[in-house]
């Protein structure tokens, strides 16, 4: 009877450690397939893309990574989204005429203007300046994500610029006017364009107090001025004053805006 029982006894004992075991490794192997599909969703490759801020030959860099598909709609987002512009297109981009082609809405800031509030890092002082900043961007951002320099120099892929039904970009304000037939060879370059010299003044000015980061509140010939203001050198100057100190100084004048914007002040 003792001999029937022990045989009992273990095993019990037996299939309480089988089920054991077969539980663990269950649990191992649970465990072990959630941090492999775990891994396998880190390790995920993502799309890569660089866009480019800037003017003629002078641009800043910024690296994007995304899980969509890299297209030119998508850097124009991603370009806007940088910098705080208003680059709303009338339609997709197009491929044709050898090049691409890129259609602004009236909803733009190449019409509306800059924004009220600017992102530091892509400040710009006017609209014509807003203007080439955002073509230049545009068109630089397309020929180097789409053409493999390796394979084809990007800068002879050509970029044209239209607004809603195909009409060429035109502000009347700044005097600007882009072709939409023609390549986009930059605002400099455009032949409707005629570049303005701005004459430079000098004055004598009393310091009343800063506006924000980049204005100023002067008292010139006895009446209250606000000038801008886009030089560090200005702007420390400027920031060392005190109310009532009297400074040199040399402007100009955007004939179109009437606005001051001061470039030295006279040590």
């Amino acid at each position: 009877m003792k001999r029937l029982i022990i045989i009992l006894s273990s095993a019990i004992i037996a299939v309480s450690v089988f089920s054991a075991c077969g539980k663990s490794d269950e649990n191992i192997s649970s465990s072990s397939s959630s941090v492999s599909s775990q891994t396998s969703s880190d390790e995920t490759e993502k799309n890569e893309a660089v866009i480019y801020i800037g003017s003629g030959t002078e641009y800043k860099e910024s690296l994007v990574l995304t899980d969509e598909e890299i297209t030119p709609e998508l850097l124009i987002e991603k370009i806007s989204e940088l910098t705080g512009w208003n680059l709303d297109l009338a339609d997709d981009v197009t491929t044709g005429k050898g090049g691409m082609t890129v259609c602004f809405a009236k909803t733009s800031s190449i019409f509306t203007g800059p924004p009220e509030e600017q992102n530091e890092d892509y400040f710009v002082y006017d609209k014509e300046q807003l203007c080439q900043e955002i073509l230049d961007s545009v068109k630089h951002t397309l020929q180097y994500n789409f053409v493999d320099p390796e394979l084809g120099n990007p800068e002879e892929l050509d970029v044209y610029f239209c607004t809603e039904n195909n009409e060429p970009i035109t502000v009347d304000d700044i005097g600007i006017t882009i072709p939409a037939d023609e390549p986009y060879n930059g605002l400099g370059e455009t032949e409707n364009n005629e570049t303005e010299v701005q004459d430079t003044k000098t004055a004598t000015c009393e310091f009343e107090g800063l506006g924000d980061s980049h204005s100023v509140e002067v008292i010139l010939n006895g009446e209250v001025e606000v000038f801008q203001f886009y030089d560090e050198t200005v702007a420390k100057k400027l920031s060392a004053m005190t109310p009532g100190d009297n400074f040199k100084c040399e402007y100009v004048i955007d004939e179109a805006t009437s606005t001051k914007t001061l470039t030295k002040i006279i040590d």
